[in-house]
């Protein structure tokens, strides 16, 4: 069933009105032609009673599958929200640093500052959690930071 259908059936004055009345529980008055029409576009059953489920099945079709796992934190490729839970935090941070790090080479702080800057516009919490949730390592002197694999 799809949305285009239900609104297109629905473009007709006569059709919006014959719904209405179906909704309403009033006679219809509908020819056998247009309640087949109605059925067809899923706003009826087949015994002429109103589809309740009807709107919330389209919705629910076009809105596509939600998002699992940690792409449930990202919007349009950007982190949309630092995950409250630890495990999730944990695998949010981890996801981030293999995809913003993938090798243990030593980067200044420009560098990093905009590697993390392609997912969050708060870079120093990101860049401090990554740290501090040991997927990179900071020079004692500043100057770099590098990857932290396990071995």
């Amino acid at each position: 069933m799809s949305w285009q259908k239900v609104f297109s059936t629905l473009a007709a004055e006569r059709f919006r009105e014959l719904y209405a009345k179906a909704v309403l529980g009033l006679e219809m008055g509908a020819s056998p032609k247009e309640r087949s029409k109605l059925v067809t576009a899923g706003l009826l059953l087949e015994g002429g009673s109103v589809n309740d489920g009807l709107f919330k099945d389209v919705l629910g079709a076009a809105a596509g599958p939600r998002p699992q796992g940690v792409d449930r934190f990202f919007r349009e490729g950007r982190l949309d929200g630092f995950p409250a839970n630890p495990a999730d935090r944990e695998a949010v941070l981890e996801h981030l640093a293999d995809r913003l790090f993938p090798d243990q080479r030593e980067l200044d702080e420009p560098l990093v500052n905009r590697l993390v800057g392609t997912v969050t516009r708060d870079i120093p919490t990101l860049r401090r959690a990554l740290v501090d949730y040991g997927y990179l390592e900071r020079n004692p002197d500043g100057t770099g930071y590098r990857r932290v694999l396990e071995e």
